[in-house]
């Protein structure tokens, strides 16, 4: 019986394996990476503690680098359950193979002036870094994060 999954983006903290696989009660298989056009990348979804979480925003001249994720479908749940304040919608994907569809977290409730901690955007940069992600992105993403909490 083959086992049904389904395709995920990671943009921010899901970019670490450790970090995604902490969410997973199985493992996620890197499918590479991919592009999502006309989206910049910020800081500005709020955790309860005050500090900033990724997020991603419509911007017409920007791009959002990340990686594709195919996840069993019997953690979909439990996993979107994991990214509290986000909703998990599909988007469509550049890859080396064309434009395909895959989910991501986006949230909608924004709040702009806040930080992220200085853990969670190493997390980040260490999971760019080790699978891939371009180095000038992520050194955009380093630049975004402003004052460090």
């Amino acid at each position: 019986m083959k086992e049904e999954k389904f395709l995920y983006y990671a943009y921010a903290s899901n970019l670490d394996f450790s970090t995604l696989e902490g969410r997973l009660s199985s493992a996620a298989k890197l499918q590479g990476i991919g592009a999502l056009s006309h989206y910049g990348f910020r800081f500005n979804v709020q955790n309860a503690d005050g500090s900033a979480r990724a997020n991603i925003v419509e911007s017409i001249n920007e791009t959002v680098y990340g990686l594709l994720f195919e996840i069993p479908s019997m953690d979909l749940e439990y996993f979107v359950k994991s990214e509290p304040g986000y909703d998990f919608i599909e988007m469509e994907i550049l890859t080396k193979k064309g434009l395909i569809k895959a989910y991501t977290f986006v949230s909608h409730k924004t709040v702009d002036g806040i930080f992220p901690h200085q853990e969670y955007l190493d997390t980040i940069i260490r999971g760019g870094n080790t699978n891939g992600i371009p180095k000038g992105y992520l050194a955009s993403i380093i630049n975004r994060a402003g004052r460090i909490h």
